[in-house]
């Protein structure tokens, strides 16, 4: 931890700071971990330039980017009974509506535009006639992180300058490709499902859903390569549809930075040495 803020008061000084990327891939629950890592970026005091999330880590990035501490977001989860998260349908699908998301977040930020947050933010969404990927960067922030939460399936698609979007997962749901795109020259990248061999999928419900976690791990594994320290949490053990046990996501989170320490210890080095 001394060498960690020795590197970061020498980064201070540099004329020239490198812009560091924060990528918060999505996850349901799981994204509760990202409180815990964000906690530890706090603690060492870490610089972080642009923040980029993919559903749960769009919730819990554009809140922190706000200027929302990781202690006010733990303790908002603890109180929260999260029936926002199940909106009655409001469609003859009878799919739900993620409005409530968006009500939630904006129970926090307000109806903030992209440019008066604190720290630079983006979404990711899903084109869900194309399959293209969407990076939402302009207007209201608790709009742009509904659609980053619409899971299709669960919640109809979300209509936004003549196109149906939805979560932002399907097509980057570790964004690391998203924050290089947009300056990052250094990525963190936080992601979630890296310890799927814990998972047991015992129920059909649990076997989609480990199933749909394979399928996606295809495009983080390639979205890693675009990541200079990879924060992940070991939540293999955990149900990404049990919202409840907070604290412990937290603190896998947290646990999860303190062990990349040595990482971000080698890449701040390589950033002061320039």
């Amino acid at each position: 931890m001394v060498e960690l803020e020795s590197l970061m008061a020498k980064l201070e000084q540099m004329e020239h700071q490198p812009r560091i990327g924060l990528a918060l891939a999505g996850g349901s629950a799981y994204g509760l971990a990202h409180i815990g890592v964000l906690r530890f970026i706090e603690e060492i005091g870490m610089p972080i330039h642009l923040v980029v999330g993919s559903s749960a880590g769009a919730a819990v990035g554009a809140v922190w980017a706000c200027g929302v501490s990781s202690d006010q977001m733990h303790q908002a989860a603890k109180q929260s009974d999260w029936l926002f998260l199940a909106k009655p349908a409001a469609f003859k699908s009878g799919l739900l509506s993620s409005e409530g998301i968006e009500n939630w977040i904006s129970r926090f930020i307000g109806r903030r535009s992209f440019d008066e947050l604190k720290i630079p933010f983006a979404a990711t969404a899903c084109d869900f006639r194309t399959g293209e990927l969407v990076v939402l960067n302009e207007g209201d922030v608790a709009h742009a992180v509904r659609i980053s939460c619409t899971l299709p399936g669960i919640y109809y698609p979300v209509e936004y300058q003549g196109r149906l979007l939805v979560d932002g997962g399907l097509v980057q749901n570790l964004p690391a490709g998203v924050c290089r795109s947009l300056g990052a020259e250094y990525v963190i990248g936080v992601d979630l499902h890296a310890n799927l061999a814990a998972w047991k999928p015992r129920t059909v419900v649990r076997s989609v859903i480990h199933a749909a976690h394979i399928l996606q791990r295809q495009h983080e594994l390639v979205q890693l390569e675009q990541v200079d320290v990879a924060v992940q949490p070991k939540l293999g053990m955990m149900s990404p549809i049990n919202f409840r046990p907070v604290d412990e996501y937290v603190d896998l989170g947290y646990q999860a930075a303190r062990e990349a320490a040595d990482e971000l210890k080698s890449m701040l080095m390589g950033i002061v040495s320039e």
